[in-house]
């Protein structure tokens, strides 16, 4: 049985080269597949995928079944990494994350970012629009850039009920309980940085998720898209705890697919209701325009230079709306912190066929919260 997977329709050598130059130091990597191997290397101008040797300088064992979802975007290294579900047998996490970009480009065709090939086709990354602007420009920005913001959407009273929803929520929530993520603050003590499944607590927040101006913003991509209550941790409120914490209140750059799934949830789309508006002293939303459909190593601000980033400054009843993944992130508050967004997704239909409830990566690791955070070191600050 043949491990080489094929290589997808527009991959070119051009950005093979690249790539290839990007790892030439690395080394090779072998995967131990049951009791087959594979390897892929690199000569500084393209790659050479081998079956049956084993001449990396990182070698990585996992089943099977493991190798089959790497392959095919179901799951990512990071996603194995911290399900246990693959070993290292020569070098380590950081040899593994540099082929990251390299691997998903020959597997599935998902381009490396470059952002000397972004083209934002004239429009304006930090623009803001409103709930009267029609949904085909709204549509035009969303593609281009891979998120939006709209002024105004909810008014003072509803942001006001829900802020009152939140209040009651997280007097409830204990660490440990699944329907909370909490951090560690300066002083030793644990703070709730975010509730999930929020809507299946309370019929204010419910009301809200299935808002016809919520759905209106969700499926601008696509009609099909619907949000999922029940799993993918449902919809979640950010909580933005201030000052320096451990775990993931601060949460750093990632794509949202970043532990697996791009192959059933991609294209999802993400929408941010402002709650208490949002700035850098709140620990705002900060993205990288036109990275949506692409792969960022995950240190690429320590790799990669002139890539543009906006952060969105927002106001109460704003809200943002965001392609999964596009490349973002929510720093470390500069001042108050407390932002407060509700956070309602539409999926595509083929995440009913694979993820039930309960069953997504963050419902297996959101009591580890600080582990995950542990894997990019203090770079992953996102600051």
């Amino acid at each position: 049985m043949t491990l080489a997977p094929a290589v997808p329709a527009g991959v070119h050598d051009d950005v093979l080269r690249r790539v290839a130059a990007d790892v030439s130091a690395t080394g090779g990597l072998t995967f131990y597949v049951e009791d087959e191997a594979i390897t892929y290397t690199a000569d500084g101008t393209s790659v050479l995928v081998e079956e049956g040797l084993d001449h990396g300088a990182a070698a990585v064992r996992l089943s099977r079944r493991a190798w089959n979802d790497l392959v095919g975007q179901v799951s990512t290294f990071v996603g194995l990494f911290l399900s246990n579900e693959l070993t290292f047998e020569r070098g380590g996490f950081e040899q593994l994350a540099d082929w990251d970009p390299i691997l998903k480009y020959l597997h599935a065709g998902i381009p490396p970012y470059d952002p000397s090939r972004a083209d934002f086709h004239g429009r304006d990354p930090a623009a803001t629009f409103t709930a009267d602007t029609d949904d085909a420009e709204l549509a035009a920005q969303l593609r281009t850039m891979g998120y939006l913001h709209i002024k105004g959407v909810f008014s003072a009273e509803e942001t006001e009920a829900a802020n009152q929803e939140i209040d009651r929520l997280a007097s409830l929530a204990r660490p440990g309980d699944d329907q909370s993520w909490w951090v560690t603050t300066e002083d030793g003590s644990t703070a709730l940085c975010r509730l999930v499944y929020a809507s299946l607590r309370s019929p204010v927040l419910a009301a809200l998720e299935s808002d016809p101006r919520v759905q209106r913003l969700g499926t601008l991509l696509d009609p099909n898209l619907r949000i999922a209550p029940d799993r993918m941790e449902g919809t979640a409120v950010l909580i933005k705890v201030p000052g320096r914490t451990s775990g993931l209140s601060n949460i750093p750059w990632h794509q949202d697919c970043g532990t697996g799934g791009h192959a059933i949830f991609c294209p999802s789309v993400s929408i941010g209701i402002q709650l208490t508006g949002s700035s850098a002293a709140t620990g705002n939303l900060q993205v990288v325009p036109g990275s949506h459909g692409q792969t960022l190593h995950y240190l690429w601000k320590d790799r990669l230079t002139n890539v543009p980033v906006v952060g969105i400054d927002t106001a109460p009843g704003d809200v943002t709306v965001h392609i999964q993944d596009v490349m973002h992130a929510s720093p470390k508050p500069t001042g108050s912190g407390q932002r407060r967004t509700m956070y309602v997704t539409h999926y595509p239909p083929a995440l009913w066929d694979h993820i039930g409830p309960g069953q997504a990566l963050n419902d297996l690791v959101r009591n580890r919260t600080e582990q995950v955070a542990r894997l990019g070191g203090p770079s992953r600050d996102a600051t």
